[in-house]
């Protein structure tokens, strides 16, 4: 797509946003955003449990919150946004039902980076960058036919689990790293909150439910309502690919 996209071919543009924005949402229009000294400050230093702790409180407040908009129901997966003042794209609340999916098995899929790669089709490439002790420091990029720009993203990401409760928390914070530095035309989305709650089913003990908190600005040209409406659309993919994934493959490998 071209910096003169107009909305009246928003249609066949939608199905292309759709294939992009999966789970964490990375977006895919050009006219790469120029990352600022401060944006690639952010993430240079090593990130205190502290820093991660208190994304968690945030991503736990907004499941709590009352103050959601429904967007859609598909069979296993319920979709939830909200509006900001400061900004056009909408936080978005998921919970999807991982059928079949046993809670140490979902939290294996969703946290091993390597895993992730075999059954997540939104990025071309998922890598670890570092491994810093108490999180790791992950790239995500996704290649997107010309002329639009491709997309990448870099994110420290922390998991913590409650074994007493089958609880895990993964959170994302958005960062930097000097193996990933900007690239030429590509447009470097910026993850403003992001966070996955992985528990056991209670009314399944062979199922698990999971919870995404996330907002993502994809910066260059793309339209807010593109956007929106394409994460709404698409927000039930990454559950089947899991699912899939799993009942498919992953369960014969484990034999």
């Amino acid at each position: 797509f071209s910096s003169g996209w107009r909305e009246t071919n928003a249609m066949d543009g939608l199905a292309h946003v759709r294939y992009i924005t999966r789970h964490f949402r990375v977006g895919l229009f050009n006219k790469a955003h120029k990352t600022t000294n401060t944006e690639m400050a952010q993430g240079t230093e090593k990130v205190s449990v502290e820093t991660f702790e208190g994304v968690l409180k945030k991503v736990l407040e907004e499941e709590k919150d009352t103050d959601w908009r429904h967007a859609k129901k598909f069979e296993h997966t319920d979709v939830w946004r909200r509006s900001e003042d400061n900004s056009s794209v909408h936080v978005f609340k998921c919970i999807s039902n991982l059928v079949g999916v046993p809670y140490n098995d979902a939290v294996k899929l969703v946290s091993d980076y390597d895993i992730r790669s075999r059954y997540d089709k939104t990025f071309s490439e998922i890598k670890v960058l570092e491994d810093c002790g108490h999180y790791n420091t992950v790239y995500w990029f996704c290649h997107f036919p010309a002329p639009a720009s491709g997309r990448d993203l870099v994110q420290h990401c922390w998991v913590k689990s409650d074994e007493a409760t089958k609880t895990t928390y993964i959170i994302a914070v958005n960062g930097d790293h000097a193996n990933a530095p900007a690239k030429p035309k590509v447009v470097r989305a910026e993850s403003k909150l992001s966070g996955i709650i992985i528990r056991q089913n209670e009314q399944d003990a062979n199922s698990s439910m999971v919870t995404t908190i996330s907002q993502t600005d994809m910066k260059g040209m793309i339209p807010a309502f593109i956007v929106n409406g394409a994460f709404v659309k698409s927000s039930d993919t990454w559950r089947e690919s899991l699912v899939n994934f799993y009942h498919n493959i992953y369960t014969k490998e484990k034999q």
